[in-house]
């Protein structure tokens, strides 16, 4: 029996290519930019190699939007067969895409119902991975819709971040702020929920980011967590400390490390860490 729901999302969200092809997840592929002109598209560069462009290129690669026109003609030929289209996107805080797809949604002939997330790339893939399953199990639009709430208030998501120029120009900080802590060698821990970006700690690099995890893992020990994701952009040494950290207290969850995606590297720069996990 053919799918009567497809799932739409962003090339951010970490999904595994044996999850996009058991799901048939339709995954967004954005242009990369390089001094405003057309460089390349995700899907077609590794987070790997687009880490390397943006600490070598001195003019940064940027990730383009994916048009409105882009988005309609999509819908439209995803909704040839009847079906209905749920498609689920990274915050409207740090992409385009949500708002785009919210105006292509009524332009096209297509039943498409559009998802801000609320989160960001990995906590993206916790939203788009039960769609599919609740899809794939004959649930209803509505049905999945509830469910993903939940999980978006189920999610934690903090980064680290070292190197703090793209977080002055993404405005997170304020630029007198980034100017004083590049020179005092400043490290930034920022967490992510209800849509928005709140500091929550800084200080000398190490010692402060250990600092709060201490704090962090005391609050985490009485959660049930179902999911650990680490993330990291440039070198892994942090992650793979992270991991050891979490494993000792959680021996039981999976816990992944991944390279960030391109959109997230873009947005939070190189030399940072994420952690998101899922309570359930």
């Amino acid at each position: 029996m053919m799918n009567q729901i497809k799932i739409v999302t962003d090339s951010a969200a970490h999904l595994s290519a044996a999850d996009i092809r058991a799901y048939e997840i339709h995954v967004l592929n954005p242009p990369i930019l390089m001094d405003g002109k057309l460089f390349g598209y995700v899907n077609k560069i590794s987070s790997e190699k687009y880490l390397q462009l943006f600490e070598q290129c001195s003019n940064k690669p940027q990730i383009g939007d994916i048009t409105v026109d882009e988005l309609t003609q999509k819908y439209d030929a995803l909704g040839e067969d009847g079906s209905q289209i749920l498609s689920i996107h990274l915050s409207d805080k740090l992409s385009n895409t949500y708002h785009n797809a919210k105006i292509a949604a009524g332009k096209s002939a297509s039943q498409v119902t559009v998802v801000n997330s609320q989160v960001t790339a990995a906590g993206l893939s916790y939203q788009v991975i039960e769609a599919a399953k609740l899809s794939a199990g004959g649930k209803s639009i509505q049905e999945i819709l509830k469910q993903l709430e939940k999980i978006r208030d189920n999610t934690r998501i903090f980064f680290s971040v070292r190197n703090n120029q793209q977080i002055v120009n993404n405005r997170i900080i304020g630029k007198l702020r980034g100017f004083l802590g590049k020179h005092a060698n400043t490290a930034y821990m920022i967490k992510f929920g209800h849509n928005d970006f709140d500091l929550v700690a800084h200080g000398s690099k190490d010692e402060s980011l250990n600092d709060f995890w201490k704090t962090q893992m005391q609050e985490m020990h009485d959660e049930c967590i179902v999911k650990l994701t680490i993330l990291h952009s440039g070198t892994s040494e942090r992650a793979k400390f992270l991991r050891e950290m979490l494993t000792q207290e959680f021996p039981f969850v999976p816990i992944s490390i991944v390279p960030t995606n391109p959109e997230m590297t873009t947005f939070i720069g190189r030399e940072s860490t994420g952690v998101t996990y899922l309570l359930g």
